[in-house]
């Protein structure tokens, strides 16, 4: 038994298609099958139902994968302890970015930290945010850009930048003839949002003040809502720095009081590589400040 065969039951169990493992793990198919039957014949289990459509976990397998998500855990946390003391600004850090934010700052981010950390290596995981906050409890993630509320117990956030609310419409929308749009004014039949378990979802119809929205459009994007709200179909919140491309639509601010969700950099209390993650921090808001942002 191997960290790299448990590697790969742990891909075949996330992916549940042995092809995709494989490319995942960037071998071939039955290079990882025939790892996985070695292991399987070395522990006398079968850990994976196969068939020519569907592979699932075995009562064993689930409790086999559970054991190696500990164990890979204690062996990146070994990696992270040595990393700290050899080189803070080197290294691997996987890193969770919300959906609507991470297309939106990533490349700029990146190269920052290309610039000012060369031998640093962010591995960029893009998410929905339950999804993303599970894998970092469960350490497959060292730390998440979101823009949510924290509420689990063993993590500590830190607020990079308030990002602020656009509405956008298309040019042959009313509200392209206002200065601003008040809140009001936004009809649950015409606002335009994302699926389920977006977080800007929630956030938006909070800010609209409207319980739900019965939309024909369920997007998983922002760049499909906005070609959508190009087209004259609804409109739509975009936050701050989705507002920086050309996106062929008019963008109004919300009248009254400044509307905006918080980005921050969340963490568990415990992870040791401060550095790297200061690092991230730093770049995430001097960006936030290159696009006419205030960094917190």
């Amino acid at each position: 038994m191997n960290l790299r065969d448990l590697h790969y039951v742990l891909l075949v169990a996330e992916h549940k298609h042995f092809g995709r493992a494989a490319e995942a793990a960037h071998v071939s198919q039955p290079t990882l099958s025939s790892q996985i039957k070695k292991l399987e014949d070395e522990l006398g289990v079968v850990l994976f139902e196969r068939d020519s459509r569907n592979v699932a976990l075995t009562a064993a397998g689930v409790a086999i994968v559970a054991e190696a998500k500990m164990a890979l855990a204690h062996i990146n946390a070994l990696r992270d302890v040595a990393q700290t003391y050899n080189d803070p600004l080197g290294g691997q850090i996987r890193l969770g970015v919300i959906a609507s934010l991470s297309p939106f700052l990533m490349p700029e981010l990146l190269e920052r930290v290309s610039l000012d950390a060369p031998r640093l290596d962010v591995m960029v995981h893009e998410g929905l945010t339950d999804e993303l906050l599970a894998r970092l409890m469960n350490r497959e993630l060292d730390a998440v850009l979101m823009a949510s509320d924290v509420e689990l117990e063993g993590l500590q956030e830190k607020a990079l930048f308030d990002e602020p609310f656009w509405v956008a419409c298309a040019a042959e929308h009313p509200f392209a003839d206002m200065q601003s749009v008040a809140v009001g004014a936004i009809g649950e039949d015409s606002l335009l949002l994302l699926d389920e378990g977006h977080c800007l979802r929630a956030q938006a119809l909070d800010v609209c003040m409207v319980d739900s929205v019965d939309n024909r459009v369920k997007a998983s994007s922002l760049q499909t809502l906005i070609r959508m709200v190009a087209r004259n179909r609804g409109v739509t919140l975009l936050p701050h720095l989705a507002t920086r491309q050309d996106h062929g639509v008019v963008l109004r601010p919300l009248a009254g009081e400044r509307v905006f969700r918080t980005v921050r950099l969340v963490t568990r209390k415990n992870y040791l590589r401060t550095g790297a993650l200061d690092m991230i921090a730093s770049a995430a808001c001097a960006e936030a400040q290159a696009a006419g942002l205030q960094a917190l």
